[in-house]
């Protein structure tokens, strides 16, 4: 029979596995948080000498365990915890009192306010890998606030960093793609569109997310780097495609307008067309391309188009289609006061910077011609020998050559002197080249005006 004397309070007491398992919590948290307050300890050198080995030794001191073990002490203990609640909901036994859940609940807001101490000498990617803990086990992902903070900042850059990628994307792509797009423009437009489905699929896609965590740990990056690194590529490719965006002028030069005109020189005109028209589409403020381009548009007998082109390459500096412009505005025949306006402006900025030779001498020469059409002949002859006298210190084609010596012989005739416009009507015959429109007519001239002058006529 039992004792009597023994009072109630004396008997032990039988504690539930849920209760054992929150004390074991509690302890394991309360050393973490005492470890985490004690200054560190530097070893002393010893001042006496060491005892004698005969002499008994002291009771060995147990090794203290590090802080990381003393992290993972807490989290198992935790789990423990987890495990004892979920397996009471599941089994036909007593629920949790309320004390044991306020208890977690106060041993939990403890153990978040450690997150700070936990983030910094946690090693959670290896210790995930070794415990595969479910992802609703917050504690093993515990973060400080600040943490959580930055990797929101790092969130937001990320997400800047690929709205301005495909801003940019949807404003390169369809410059190499319209028309069809070449090799180059393919790869090019290929390479933007897996770069950015990279950067963004591991960035904000689960399962990217997941491919680029298993080869961070690959290279062993600290995951506290994870996120930023994200950030830092999205900003890179954001910076790249900047800087591919800025760069189009110089590609448009480089890639199309430069073989577009090797290509016009050796008579391929539909491929030098297409290289001139993707040159603009990646630039349209590529002067030379306009320029090529009107060129070819005018022997393809395409005036209206050919002058458009001049007129964009004008505004691009290039003196040359002004000259261009006036010739073709000569032949159809329309105002030619604007006309000589134009030629003279051009003339007017040689005083700024000199014009090629060839240039000059084709100015000179529409505006003799213009001069001719309005019978202004004095001026027509004053521009017209100055574009002669360039002929005794430059090298032109013999197409040039006709030009100024037939529209001279007109204008020679047009004030009486048929006799001295007969030396020139000879060199515009010897030089005409019957393949552009004006030198077809002028020949016919010139032929009608020697043929009395033939021997044996």
């Amino acid at each position: 029979m039992p004792d009597p004397s023994l009072a109630s309070s004396d008997l032990p007491v039988s504690r539930s596995p849920l209760e054992q398992v929150i004390d074991q919590y509690d302890k394991a948290l309360q050393r973490l948080i005492q470890s985490t307050r004690l200054p560190a300890i530097e070893p002393q050198p010893d001042s006496d000498p060491p005892p004698s080995t005969t002499e008994a030794s002291p009771p060995a001191t147990p090794i203290p365990q590090s802080i990381s073990a003393q992290v993972l002490e807490v989290l198992t203990a935790r789990d423990r915890v987890q495990a004892c609640l979920e397996e009471l909901t599941k089994a036909d036994a007593s629920p949790p009192t309320g004390t044991e859940l306020e208890k977690i609940h106060e041993l939990d807001s403890t153990l978040k306010k450690q997150a700070n101490t936990i983030s910094q000498i946690t090693q959670s990617a290896s210790w995930r890998e070794s415990f595969n803990p479910n992802e609703k086990a917050w504690w093993w992902f515990c973060k400080p606030q600040w943490s959580d903070r930055l990797d929101w900042g790092w969130s937001a850059i990320t997400v800047t960093g690929l709205t301005v990628s495909l801003g940019l994307i949807g404003d390169i792509a369809p410059r190499f793609l319209t028309g069809g797009p070449d090799t180059f423009g393919a790869v090019t437009v290929s390479t933007q569109s897996v770069l950015t489905l990279l950067v963004a699929g591991g960035a904000l896609t689960k399962a990217g997310q997941e491919a680029l965590k298993r080869l961070l740990k690959t290279i062993q990056c600290p995951e506290k780097y994870w996120a930023g690194l994200g950030a830092l590529g999205a900003v890179v490719l954001a910076v790249g495609f900047f800087q591919l965006r800025q760069s189009l002028p110089q590609i448009a030069t480089t890639f199309y307008t430069n073989p577009g005109i090797k290509h016009y020189n050796d008579g391929d005109w539909s491929t030098a067309e297409e290289q001139f028209k993707r040159a603009i589409q990646l630039n349209a403020e590529d002067a030379q391309a306009h320029f090529q381009l009107g060129k070819l548009y005018e022997d393809l007998q395409m005036p209206d188009l050919a002058r458009t082109q001049y007129q964009l390459a004008i505004q691009g500096g290039i003196p040359a289609a002004t000259n261009n412009l006036a010739r073709l505005n000569i032949l159809k025949k329309k105002d030619y006061p604007a006309v000589v306006s134009l030629l003279l402006k051009t003339l007017e900025s040689e005083q700024k910077q000199p014009l090629d030779p060839h240039v000059k001498h084709a100015v000179l020469k529409n505006l003799g011609w213009a001069r001719l059409l309005q019978k202004n002949y004095p001026d027509a002859e004053a521009r017209l020998q100055e574009a002669i006298d360039l002929e005794s210190t430059t090298k032109f084609d013999r197409e040039f050559v006709a030009d100024t010596h037939c529209l001279m012989a007109q204008v020679m005739e047009a004030q009486g002197n048929k006799k001295g416009a007969l030396p020139k009507w000879k060199i515009c015959n010897q030089n005409a080249n019957i393949t552009i429109p004006e030198h077809d007519e002028w020949t016919a001239i010139a032929q009608k005006r020697l043929k009395p002058q033939e021997p044996g006529k």
